[in-house]
């Protein structure tokens, strides 16, 4: 069942800055490259996307996978959290108008009571929560997402718990977007009827593991299935700052954050850690060393004492 407007939903990324990555690696360049990490309100993670140079190999993506732990919530009484986990298509670009996904979420309540499940969400429609599987913290979650025109196939399965759920089905009004593909900590947003939208409070999730992450792309040479940071696309990572306004987003105050660690060993694992306050930047240069203050002049030397005379020896 649709969540009624202005509860908890995933939504397109809202980046602080935008690069412009379609001529990365420039014209003539088979191969793409990784960019910068960019500052987001909402999403941590990674991502994968296509640009003038890619075309290649990667024109269009048709699917995304990848497997995750589910974060054990920190909750307290107080203001609700929210947090979701997930892999999906689409949502990267400020002109996307559709984003295809499914994951896990780890939400806090006002009592401080925690709510695992699982979800899918074709933006622009709502989210809805997937009943038959039963997330607890610790569980393995793996997911994919895969896209042929206008057919959509969303797939999550509770390793853990030996559960699984697919869904196929079409988007047309807007089309699936296959620019991109993600895998993304992120604090969820209320949106209004004009798709503006606000981050949520996030969940402090401590950390959630990625691993085995992959996408497929289409380009004028054919097909491709590589990791993260796999030559056929553009990558990069993306940092959470809670506070950060945006196009279509409006300013989160509660100040937190989370980051993505460095890719693992083969391309297809990272972390994303939460965290409280703007995440830590690069370290400045060193500042310029004082000069050296003037040496003191040393004391006079005391004179030595007077030797005293040789005692008489006694008799015997």
């Amino acid at each position: 069942m649709r969540r009624p407007r202005l509860q908890p939903r995933r939504a397109r990324i809202a980046l602080a800055t935008l690069i412009a990555i379609a001529s990365c690696g420039g014209a003539s360049a088979a191969l793409a490259s990784e960019v910068s990490s960019q500052v987001s309100s909402n999403w941590a993670g990674y991502f994968a996307t296509t640009g003038s140079s890619t075309h290649r190999l990667a024109k269009r993506f048709t699917a995304v996978s990848g497997t995750w732990v589910q974060p054990t919530a920190v909750c307290t009484p107080g203001s609700p959290t929210y947090s979701a986990f997930w892999v999906g298509l689409g949502g990267y670009s400020d002109s996307s108008q559709a984003l295809e996904q499914i994951g896990s979420e780890a939400d806090c309540s006002s009592s401080g009571q925690v709510s695992d499940y699982a979800w899918y969400e074709l933006v622009p429609a709502g989210p809805y929560t997937i009943a038959r599987i039963t997330v607890s913290p610790g569980d393995v979650i793996s997911a994919s997402v895969s896209v042929s025109g206008t057919k959509v196939k969303l797939s999550l399965r509770d390793v853990t718990a030996a559960t699984h759920y697919t869904l196929t089905t079409k988007m047309s009004s807007p089309k699936p977007d296959t620019s991109s593909a993600e895998w993304i900590a992120e604090a969820p947003s209320n949106c209004n009827q004009n798709n503006y939208c606000t981050p949520l409070p996030l969940t402090n999730f401590g950390s959630v593991s990625f691993s085995d992450a992959t996408a497929s792309s289409v380009g004028t040479a054919g097909k491709t299935t590589g990791k993260i940071d796999d030559k056929a696309w553009i990558y990069g990572p993306i940092t959470l700052q809670s506070s950060t306004g945006h196009f279509r987003f409006n300013q989160n105050l509660d100040v937190s954050s989370a980051a993505p660690s460095g890719l693992a060993v083969g391309g297809k694992g990272f972390v994303v850690t939460y965290g409280t306050g703007v995440p830590g930047g690069s370290t400045g240069p060193s500042g310029t060393s004082g000069t050296s203050g003037t040496t003191g002049t040393s004391g006079t030397s005391g004179t030595s004492g007077t030797t005293g005379t040789t005692g008489t020896t006694g008799t015997t």
